[in-house]
């Protein structure tokens, strides 16, 4: 779903621009959200607003407020395409999203990174440390396609069959991306360019090193190498190091990027199982692969972080309390986007045409089908003679509704006029069983000067199908 992060990022820059950035930033006395002081950008209109000033130091307004976009569509970019992965409506994802954005993005970000927010360091009250958006980014990200997931519920069993990812080059070529840009914003959140940002960067590259060998030791040890496998180790290594990085930065602890690494991708690794102990469908491992490091990362952070950025320190440092206000934040997160995501999911699927899922009855006949399992084992346990005859079942499968054919089919021929339909991978989904029967191979014998064009020219004749003709590269 690459069309998704391009779909939503109009919508988030001229939110962002209308109230978003004063939501998040503006200066108030409320503790929990932002003011409409800052609307429609009116800061840079007066001098002493101009210039944004925190404890890391301060920078020009106008570079804030790209700087901290761009992190808004990161996290966008990150939550949407896997929440509605092969099952979800576009629409009511659109709706969600602008809900979502100023509802529960802006007040979270607010509390952590608003110097007069609840949770954050310059307040001191309840000071939660979040360097680079673990909290903000990440946690958020994580429980918001897991309560997407959850309401939508598992893609059908159909198109698992045979199921492999659309493109590994891909994944790999948006792995290295995404490795050298978030090195860029992990620094870039020191307001400056110092030592301590060098120190950064080369933590930052140790963690996610590490997090991908470690991963990719796991999966060998139960299966065989895998490319996926190592990108999301480093995917999950940077995401670990989030919280910490310049809190626990210096020259003499790259060591503690190994431990973030190490532990982040054990964790993370782990987590991408309980998808199949609760039964939630998360198509990207978002959860495990943000959620669960944001988490990891932000009690780590309380361990090891140094007295740096007007911060007293982690455990380490003698500063225990540090832990459990990282605790507290993390919770809060956690909580606060889960729950708000589950109501407005929950409302939003009651509105006529906004149902979120394409086949909105699939749940519901899933649920009958286990019931009617249960049911049926419940009277085989019941029997008293092994004489007794078992009722009939039919061996005629059932007919497939209108709108679960719309599912198998692909979301992109439903919800995009069937502009991507034409990729690889949609191509092979929806070949026909009967270009594999031998009756095409007669055919070709009784008419072969029917394909004789075709032949050694600018297309290639598979004698697996011989209805495809695939154009040479």
């Amino acid at each position: 779903m690459f069309a998704v992060p391009f779909l939503l990022a109009p919508m988030i820059i001229i939110d962002w621009f209308i109230w978003g950035y004063s939501l998040c930033y503006s200066a108030c006395s409320n503790h929990f959200i932002g003011n409409l002081n800052y609307v429609v950008l009116r800061q840079f209109r007066n001098a002493l607003t101009a210039e944004f000033t925190n404890t890391r130091g301060h920078v020009l307004a106008g570079a804030h407020v790209l700087f901290n976009m761009f992190f808004k569509l990161i996290c966008v970019s990150l939550t949407f395409p896997g929440c509605i992965a092969e099952r979800g409506r576009v629409l009511p994802m659109i709706l969600f999203a602008f809900i979502w954005s100023v509802i529960i993005y802006n007040p979270v970000t607010y509390w952590f990174w608003n110097s007069n927010g609840w949770l954050s360091v310059d307040l001191g009250r309840l000071p939660v440390l979040d360097f680079a958006g673990g909290n903000c980014v990440h946690i958020v990200s994580g429980f918001t396609c897991l309560a997407y997931s959850y309401i939508l519920g598992p893609r059908n069993p159909k198109l698992l069959y045979n199921y492999r990812n659309s493109n590994t080059g891909h994944i790999i070529f948006g792995t290295f991306l995404v490795f050298m840009g978030w090195i860029g914003y992990i620094a870039g959140c020191d307001f400056k360019f110092s030592f301590n940002s060098i120190y950064i960067i080369l933590n930052t590259l140790i963690a996610a090193c590490a997090s991908g060998i470690v991963w990719t030791a796991i999966d060998f040890f139960f299966s065989k190498f895998s490319m996926i496998s190592f990108s999301s180790g480093i995917m999950t290594g940077l995401v670990v190091f989030t919280p910490g990085g310049g809190y626990v930065s210096s020259n003499a602890e790259f060591w503690k990027g190994i431990i973030f690494g190490v532990v982040g991708a054990i964790s993370g690794n782990l987590a991408t199982r309980l998808k199949y102990f609760f039964n939630i469908d998360d198509a990207l491992d978002l959860f495990a692969v943000h959620g669960i490091p944001g988490i990891v990362g932000s009690m780590l952070t309380g361990i090891f972080a140094n007295d740096l950025y007007d911060s007293k320190g982690g455990w380490v440092k003698g500063h225990w309390k540090q832990f459990g206000y990282q605790l507290l934040g993390l919770v809060v997160t956690s909580a606060y986007v889960f729950i708000m995501s589950m109501v407005f999911l929950y409302l939003i699927d009651l509105i006529p045409g906004f149902h979120l899922r394409i086949d909105k009855d699939f749940n519901r006949r899933e649920r009958e089908k286990t019931l009617k399992a249960k049911q049926l084992d419940q009277e085989l346990e019941s029997q008293t003679s092994p004489q007794q005859v078992v009722p009939h079942m039919s061996n005629s499968t059932e007919q497939m509704s209108f709108w679960e054919q719309v599912e198998l089919q692909g979301t992109d021929g439903y919800e995009f006029n069937g502009e991507f339909m034409l990729d690889f991978m949609e191509f092979i989904r929806a070949i026909r069983p009967q270009d594999y029967e031998d009756d095409d191979l007669k055919d070709i014998i009784q008419a072969p000067n029917q394909y004789e064009g075709y032949i050694g020219q600018d297309f290639e004749l598979h004698q697996e199908g011989v209805h495809n003709l695939t154009k040479r590269e």
